[in-house]
């Protein structure tokens, strides 16, 4: 049996090879339930079911940014205290988090619930996609708390470098909502409101498995006592590293706002089921380098508290590297054949060769998101919380809004796809350049290397 990949002393390369598969395997977790979810609502229901489900994920986003919140947060403060072995501090982690996920899941219901109906309409649904959305809105809003707690401690362990186990309780409750999703769905009639349920129970379940891996004593780190309290002493450090992800991800359901709302105004019915399919599919498989790179957080952040300073910089180049070529392996076949993938998503539905390049337009970009992704989780675990905060934000005022204010005003729809794949493009060329610079500073840090 090999032994376990030690953070601090082996290559990158083998971490990457050892902690990749477990990393994106965690990581599907975030899109499959998702994901599972409209493809069955697309071929169980309806198209109409399927947008409605699609037209949501802005809203996701939201609880998405919650999590995030509290995850990054806490892991980063984790992680360098791993590095550093201050246990004092380690021990006030999971209680932090644990009350923070309390009132982070009550604050989504409390301003979730009441106006579910309204945050639909300023989507842009209509009718029968209307009352699917707000349908299936208002259960997963019931469920929150286990998606929120559920993820973020998942994180803690992610954190310690064991992306093997957090894997394996994701697995489990991925497989869990893929069997019981035509379940609720068919067998017991619930329709929309079925696979929000399914997802909901599946989440209780990742959330119980997590739970007693802390109970039960297997973290490499000081727990400390199961409890649930604000601790004061790591309370700015998580709120500085978790505002940042916050921020990025409420600037991103504003950015997702803008595009379905964009889409409902210059096209139809028709353009925002393909548009819906063409950005899910694009979600989905970015999931891949996405959880290449989530090991890049833990190697980082540990390494940094144990002033590695060189290790941080190879790292961080290793992995970047590895996700852009896995992405490119990836979009070769949708590229290929776009339209099976589609099909995949909606059947029944005609899509044109202009929608078709518009696709093809948007994947081309997708190689270079691993190169903006690497500089915000190099920031986020080393506890840079300004810039980590600050690139995000600028990338919607300064590239985003314009562009998709003016494009699609002159040419519709396709000036949307257009839009999403320039920005990617020049945000990526952007960080590329502030990452170097910071590394340059990292490097003036090092100690003279004597032989």
């Amino acid at each position: 049996m090999s032994r376990q990949p030690d953070l601090l002393k082996d290559s990158p390369g083998r971490l990457m090879r050892k902690l990749s598969l477990p990393g994106i395997l965690g990581m599907m977790v975030l899109s499959v339930n998702s994901l599972v979810d409209s493809m069955y609502l697309g071929n169980l229901v309806s198209a109409a079911a399927f947008a409605a489900v699609s037209l949501l994920f802005p809203l996701t986003l939201v609880v998405t940014g919650v999590t995030g919140f509290i995850a990054a947060g806490s892991s980063s403060v984790l992680s360098r205290a791993i590095g550093s072995g201050d246990r004092s501090v380690q021990r006030l982690v999971f209680p932090n988090l644990l009350a923070f996920s309390l009132i982070g899941s009550g604050l989504l219901m409390l301003l979730g619930l009441p106006f579910s109906k309204e945050a639909l309409t300023l989507l842009g649904a209509e009718e029968l996609v209307h009352q699917m959305g707000v349908a299936y809105l208002e259960v997963y809003l019931l469920g929150v708390f286990f998606s929120v707690y559920g993820l973020s401690a998942n994180g803690l362990i992610r954190s310690e470098g064991k992306i093997r186990q957090a894997m394996t309780y994701t697995v489990m409750a991925v497989i869990l909502n893929i069997a019981l999703t035509p379940v609720f769905i068919v067998s017991l009639g619930m329709g929309v409101k079925g696979a929000a349920w399914s997802s909901i129970v599946s989440m209780i379940v990742y959330s119980v498995l997590t739970s007693l891996y802390f109970i039960r004593g297997k973290a490499s780190f000081a727990v400390g006592a199961f409890g649930i309290r604000i601790e004061k002493a790591i309370i700015n450090d998580v709120l500085g590293v978790g505002f940042s992800v916050l921020s990025m991800q409420l600037s991103n359901v504003l950015r997702q706002f803008i595009v379905f709302r964009s889409i409902t105004w210059y096209g139809s019915a028709h353009d925002l089921a393909v548009f819906s399919a063409a950005f899910r599919l694009f979600s989905f498989v970015s999931l891949p380098a996405m959880g290449l790179l989530q090991p890049l957080q833990p190697i980082v952040g540990i390494n940094y508290g144990a002033a590695n300073l060189q290790r941080c910089i190879h790292s961080v180049k290793s992995f970047r590297l590895g996700a852009i070529l896995s992405l490119v392996l990836l979009t070769m076949p949708i590229l290929l054949f776009p339209e099976w993938f589609i099909g995949l998503m909606i059947p029944g539905e005609t899509v044109s060769g202009s929608e078709l390049h518009y696709l093809r337009l948007i994947f081309l970009a997708l190689p270079f998101l691993p190169v903006s992704s690497s500089t915000i989780i190099f920031f986020q675990a080393i506890g840079k919380a300004k810039k980590a905060t600050f690139l995000p934000f600028a990338r919607q005022a300064l590239l985003f809004l314009p562009l998709i204010l003016l494009l699609p005003y002159f040419t519709a729809v396709k000036g949307i796809y257009y839009t999403l794949a320039l920005e990617n493009v020049l945000y990526a060329l952007i960080l590329w350049f502030v990452l170097k610079v910071e590394l340059q500073k990292l490097r003036q840090r090092l100690p003279v290397q004597v032989g």
